[in-house]
């Protein structure tokens, strides 16, 4: 089919959504077992924080058919991120246009603050944002859960940072139940110089060691979640089983920080670790110590949504 039919009915928008993309850490999570499908169904408590991507969305022009128009470009400081179609940002943007039959000509613009393949979800964040953007510069109308619905298609973290704040996720992570809000605590968060990746974390997780191994009762949690941070707080991630053996660098850090604070875990499949203090508590010490030493630092505080419309911009 001929492209031009398409482009007979283009009309100029020239509007710019600029989203907030927050990380998250995971404050509890265990592998209940592994699926047929080769997924695992987990159980895990994910809290977004305020650590944040920036993703800029803009619709130049929009018209009533054919593929959209898409353009994507990231400025990723350190880390060396693909600004094509394999990103999540680009893959939202053309997932979106599929399923809500809209198209346009989208410029899409991200600004990373948050390490990639860290276990904070930055990837996924983005790709959230990037959903809210367009359902708002197409004015499709589309509710939390149809949004939550889209970004499940995309990856299992992209419907919990449509709605942010703390929740419980089971299944692979997409099955949301909202928990009472954690609003105190300073989080610490530490990533060496180091990349894990989450499907051979998970490849190795030996799932008949854990059938006896103690879990966390999650009545437990949920009754303890008014005191967070607090030493008894019984959350653990189970992936550490797999991990802190063959990567000293991050056993060490983990136990280093439980000597510390009250919470202190490896976030997600890593190698990002979570480090929770009390409100006052004075760790500018810590965080400077892991500074030196090269490592990515950030202290933030927990975050009671998720994606969220920052600015909007319109060109005249």
């Amino acid at each position: 089919m001929n492209k031009d039919i398409y482009r007979q009915g283009r009309h100029r928008v020239g509007r710019t959504v600029v989203m907030e993309a927050p990380a998250k850490v995971n404050l509890h999570l265990e592998v209940l077992k592994q699926r047929h499908d080769g997924y695992h169904e987990i159980e895990t408590v994910l809290q977004a924080v305020e650590l944040c991507d920036q993703v800029a969305v803009t619709l130049e022009d929009r018209f009533p058919g054919g593929a959209p128009e898409i353009s994507l470009r990231v400025e990723s400081g350190p880390w060396n991120l693909p600004a094509d179609e394999t990103n999540l940002c680009w893959r939202a943007a053309r997932h979106f246009c599929r399923e809500t039959g809209m198209s346009g000509s989208l410029q899409l613009e991200l600004r990373k603050a948050i390490p990639p393949a860290a276990g904070l979800g930055g990837g996924s964040s983005d790709a959230a944002a990037v959903l809210a953007a367009c359902n708002d510069l197409f004015a499709t109308g589309l509710d939390a859960s149809e949004l939550e619905a889209l970004g499940a298609e995309l990856g299992a973290d992209v419907p919990f940072f449509i709605r942010g704040g703390t929740a419980l996720g089971r299944g692979i992570g997409t099955r949301l139940a909202a928990l009472p809000l954690i609003r105190s605590g300073q989080f610490l968060i530490v990533k060496p110089d180091m990349e894990l990746k989450t499907n051979e974390v998970y490849a190795n997780l030996k799932m008949g060691l854990t059938v006896n191994s103690s879990k966390a009762n999650i009545h437990v949690i949920k009754s303890q979640l008014s005191r967070f941070p607090a030493r008894t707080w019984p959350g653990f991630n189970r992936l550490e089983e797999v991990v802190l053996p063959w990567a000293p660098q991050l056993q060490r850090l983990v136990l280093h920080l439980r000597e510390m604070a009250p919470v202190a875990m490896m976030s997600g499949s890593g190698a990002a670790v979570v480090a929770v203090f009390p409100d006052g508590f004075d760790a500018a010490t810590i965080r400077n110590e892991y500074t030196e030493a090269g490592f990515f630092v950030a202290m933030v505080k927990p975050r009671t949504c998720g994606v969220r419309v920052k600015e909007v911009e319109a060109s005249g």
